[in-house]
């Protein structure tokens, strides 16, 4: 059991509060990194997932698929999960259009795509089998951790925002019939009321649905039926994909970015949705996270291995992800925002149109997907 305050507490002690999957990872992380499990305390994880919540479709790239492959069997997860073998980039109306294929890149996929519930069961039986404790942050004493990491929630009242005025509408969609090389495809179309994104789950011919639009017209399509709503995707999709249909439920989730400011302070350190919230186009966000984790385990073992207090490794962690977290912030919001001012359509056609014919811009853009800003 961890020492509480005042009964010789480890300063070497790691409290992580977070119920998701990026404070699960770092707790497996810090494992490997040397620290015990009698080190570590977890919050603990919720009692029931919201159906939204646990039926959500999570794009992990290639490099998230290798971090979690450090601390759990990907094999196994990999038959519950989506291959990203392509990722299609279009312009509704407009014929600029890109693809990056996993093959160009010398990598067997781009990225997976897993539902929240399946990561979280994953990651819930490896901590369950490292004995890592799981406790209520209400019952840690404050002053029991060297350092407190925070992995979920709110970003704070200093975080910066940009509210992009869009929600998004998720759903899974079936397709019919849909060929054997597109079932591995993700598609990104950027249409004039926003991004829309169709990500390959792992049953045949189900795709996971981002379809951004105002908040008025997510809130329209949400009360309209079925075959009307398939009726309004399908146009705004395009032809490609083929008969679409929609399986499950609707939901919708406001589109707000959030950046704290101050991601460290004293022993405090925020990463993943504690740190920055993002807009879903590119799926970026649960990717940044993971990062996160993986970078501040490998600060805070280096620390340990020196014989330092965790909390002197904070600096250093926040000056090397300044980069990786500031780029894919900019790259987001870019993209959010570009693709729906309709006077420049001829110009993103270009642009879209030269990335192609690119390569070696291409396949740049395409590694900063798969493994951040570096």
């Amino acid at each position: 059991m961890l020492p509480i305050a005042g009964s010789g507490t480890s300063s070497n002690a790691v409290r992580i509060e977070g119920t998701g999957p990026v404070s699960s990872l770092l707790a497996l992380l810090l494992l490997r990194q040397g620290f015990p499990a009698e080190e570590l305390r977890l919050d603990s994880p919720r009692r029931e997932l919201p159906a939204a919540l646990a039926e959500r479709a999570l794009a992990l790239s290639y490099g998230s698929w290798l971090t979690l492959g450090r601390v759990i069997d990907t094999r196994a997860l990999g038959t519950q999960a989506g291959t990203i073998a392509e990722v299609d980039v279009s312009l509704a109306g407009h014929a600029g259009r890109v693809c990056m294929r996993a093959q160009d890149m010398g990598v067997p996929a781009l990225g997976h795509v897993v539902r929240y519930r399946t990561l979280q069961d994953s990651l819930e039986a490896a901590v369950h089998h490292a004995t890592i404790q799981r406790t209520p942050a209400a019952d840690v004493p404050v002053s029991a951790p060297g350092v407190i990491v925070h992995a979920d929630g709110d970003t704070g009242p200093d975080a910066g925002e940009i509210d992009f005025g869009q929600s998004a509408l998720l759903a899974e969609v079936q397709c019919e019939p849909v060929a054997a090389d597109r079932h591995h495809v993700a598609w990104e179309r950027f249409t004039a009321e926003g991004p829309l994104a169709m990500l390959p789950l792992p049953e045949p011919g189900r795709f996971s649905l981002v379809w951004c639009a105002p908040r008025e017209v997510v809130e329209r399509r949400l009360s309209i039926d079925d075959d009307a709503l398939v009726v309004e995707l399908s146009e705004a999709f395009g032809p490609w994909i083929g008969s679409l249909r929609l399986a499950g439920a609707r939901h919708s989730a406001p589109l707000v970015r959030r950046k704290r400011q101050r991601v460290i302070d004293g022993r405090d350190v925020w990463i993943g949705n504690a740190a920055q919230a993002l807009h879903p186009v590119a799926g970026q966000g649960l990717n940044l996270g993971i990062r996160d984790a993986f970078e501040l385990a490998e600060a805070l073992g280096a620390a340990r291995a020196r014989g330092l207090e965790p909390a002197s490794a904070l600096p250093g962690y926040l000056r090397r992800r300044r980069p990786d977290r500031d780029g894919v912030i900019v790259l987001t919001d870019a993209l959010a925002r570009v693709f729906t001012v309709g006077a420049l359509r001829p110009l993103q056609s270009v642009a879209l149109t030269s990335l192609e014919l690119a390569a070696p811009l291409r396949h740049g853009l395409a590694r900063r997907f798969m493994f951040g800003m570096r």
